[in-house]
């Protein structure tokens, strides 16, 4: 889904060894910065229900209030924040599809047995996530159902397709380098397109907003990998300009994406405590120019410690609240991968003889390999930081389906798309019945289509020979 090569073969390895790694000692003064910028902003509850509205008046001093708010927040902050804006150096290209992040490479391979248990009984001594009654809505965003498509893809296809599944939200991944390559020239032309048609169809909009231009990366950053900016302001403006430009036609935001992960952190993962900074001079912009946004945190990717590469997700999260993630954001965004484990399936106990391309999950046990186990455990560090009153948005999750697997998807090659429609129903019904997860995005709709043949379009539910089983799964699965 989303997985880049090159860290396959550092996590089975960091996995193997794997004892977790103990919460960062953040300092105190990130929590009282946050408390400090957070005083000024005017109560709110978001609202994932909306009606959409006519994009407002440009407002002139958008900047200034944007400005002082972040200000306000990156004044008491650790030291540690990036210094200013670099002087601009060359416009990147545009990134057409997301790049995918790391798998785990596969170990040794058994010898198959017949009848394998899909799905082993909870074991006795496993905690699991605290479970509301079915069918609940814990928080101030309750579930729905949503997907990600490509942007550059066939906007009114994609739309007929969104109505026959009967989902309610689409999600966009918007490249900030794409809008921005030089200061202040706005490509906003492809955007105002995309976004309007997909919400003049009614249908609610999420945008994953990660990727810094070159021009606001940090000097001597390594510019081979995505990573933040020098200056938390300079992007915190840039999501205020956006906020602006498509109130009422967005109605949701996530702060940038897997930030645990070597790639989209700058050579190395963002540390934790940064990426809150970030994150509260996100916020603070984004609430400045619309109070109604709802800021989702950026999803970490599912992952073991590998030194250098990635740092464990659960762990990473744990830091984060540690950071003051609970008064900088309205959800929090998920990745929960499936690789070749089921859905419902413990990560502890579960076993599959059949799976012979890849046997991660089995012989080299992480919560990681496993949608059920990133959920839970990422409801279990909610609840021990006091924000059990807030929902979990898996902004990405799905199963790869593939009979000639792109090399390092190998797991693909063990899920039929049986299986895949099989699991993928049975996530949206877990979470639907836990009560503690929101708007929920497959990944995803049409890149089987607009990306033949590469990686991104093992998870697609359209292909290039019509929609795989999954589609019409989702389409007849009840959505009350």
């Amino acid at each position: 889904m989303r997985l880049l090569a090159a860290l396959l073969m550092l996590s089975i390895l960091a996995l193997a060894a794997c004892s977790g790694t103990p919460t960062p000692d953040i300092q105190a003064t990130s929590q009282a910065a946050v408390a400090a910028a957070l005083t000024a902003l005017p109560t709110h509850t978001p609202t994932a229900t909306s009606t959409p509205a006519p994009t407002p008046t440009a407002t002139p001093d958008l900047q200034a209030t944007v400005q002082a708010a972040v200000e306000a927040t990156l004044t008491a902050w650790p030291t540690d924040t990036p210094s200013p804006t670099p002087t601009p150096t060359r416009t990147p290209s545009p990134t057409l599809t997301p790049t995918p992040s790391p798998t785990p490479t596969p170990t040794a391979t058994p010898t198959p047995a017949p009848s394998p248990t899909r799905t082993p009984a909870q074991p006795a001594a496993r905690v699991a996530a605290p479970q509301p009654q079915a069918e609940s809505t814990v928080g101030n965003l309750p579930f729905d159902y949503g997907i990600q498509v490509d942007p550059r893809g066939n906007k009114a296809d994609n739309i007929g397709h969104i109505q026959a599944l009967g989902f309610r939200w689409v999600k966009l991944q918007m490249p900030w380098k794409d809008v921005e390559p030089n200061p202040g020239n706005y490509q906003w032309g492809m955007w105002d397109d995309v976004i309007g048609t997909y919400s003049g169809a009614g249908i609610k909009v999420l945008l994953s907003i990660p990727k810094a231009p070159d021009w606001a990366r940090p000097p001597g950053t390594d510019l081979s990998v995505e990573g933040p900016p020098a200056d938390y302001a300079t992007f915190a403006y840039f999501l205020g300009q956006v906020t602006q430009r498509y109130q009422g036609r967005v109605q949701a935001i996530e702060v940038w994406n897997e930030q645990n992960l070597w790639y989209e952190g700058g050579g190395a993962p963002m540390p934790p405590e940064q990426y809150v900074a970030m994150l509260a001079a996100a916020y603070q912009a984004i609430k400045a120019a619309d109070p109604n946004m709802i800021v989702v945190s950026g999803a970490p990717t599912p992952a073991g410690d590998v030194g250098g590469a990635a740092i464990d997700d659960i762990s990473y999260l744990s830091a984060m609240y540690a950071a003051g993630l609970k008064e900088v954001s309205d959800a929090i965004g998920a990745h929960p991968s499936g690789y070749n484990c089921p859905a419902g399936a413990y990560w502890e106990t579960v076993n599959d003889l059949t799976a012979t391309s890849f046997r991660g999950p089995f012989e080299n046990r992480h919560h990681s390999w496993c949608f059920r186990g990133t959920m839970e455990g990422y409801r279990n560090v909610m609840v021990a930081n006091g924000d059990a009153a807030k929902t979990i948005w898996p902004t990405e999750f799905g199963w790869a389906s593939s009979g000639n697997p792109a090399p390092n998807y190998e797991y693909a090659a063990d899920n039929t798309l049986e299986e895949q429609a099989q699991w993928t129903v049975e996530a949206y019904q877990m979470a639907k019945q836990w009560g503690w997860v929101g708007t929920t995005f497959l990944w995803n709709l049409d890149y089987g289509v607009t990306a033949a043949g590469t990686e991104l379009a093992q998870w697609g539910l359209l292909q290039p020979g019509g929609p795989v089983p999954a589609y019409f799964a989702l389409a007849g699965m009840p959505k009350p």
